[in-house]
């Protein structure tokens, strides 16, 4: 068993541009993860033309990157051997009470906080999480842009073939 730090956590993230929304991971341990994502402007393309906004399922799913997986990675870490935490990957199952409260356009640069409050759980395969992205700098610095609850089911990375 061992804990990640957060570059290794970062390193074992499944997603990969264009769909990785996780510049640098600043910080992880038992009580909460930090990630970092500056926007671009190819995040925003088509959305909307001349008045380019980050699409709030791109916010979602950044949440659910560093909340659901990156932390899910850790914990599983924490608990297994690097061999037996690999062939299990981190779905994406919900989000409740998401809260949109500001704009977020390319150029942001943007924390994601997860931690597990008093609904949060690591449960088994099951992880749900508090999320809240807020501005990292600049005039809006520490502003909420959005805050809810993810959760993700922890499964086999590949199909299982049944015979």
């Amino acid at each position: 068993m061992n804990d990640l730090s957060p570059t290794e956590v970062l390193a074992r993230l499944p997603q990969r541009r264009p769909m990785l929304f996780v510049d640098e991971i600043l910080a992880v341990d038992s009580q909460r993860i930090v990630g970092v994502y500056t926007w671009k402007d190819e995040d925003c393309d088509g959305h909307f033309p001349g008045n380019p906004v980050v699409p709030g399922v791109k916010l979602v799913e950044m949440c659910s990157q560093v909340g659901n997986v990156a932390w899910g990675i850790w914990h599983t870490a924490s608990k297994t051997t690097p061999e037996e935490s690999n062939p299990k990957a981190g779905f994406f199952t919900e989000i409740e009470r998401g809260d949109f409260k500001r704009m977020v356009r390319p150029g942001d640069k943007v924390t994601c906080q997860a931690t597990f409050d008093k609904d949060g759980a690591l449960r088994g395969d099951k992880i749900v999480t508090h999320v809240k992205i807020q501005f990292l700098g600049g005039p809006r610095d520490s502003e909420t842009a959005f805050e809810g609850k993810t959760c993700a089911d922890w499964a086999p990375s590949r199909p299982q073939v049944i015979k």
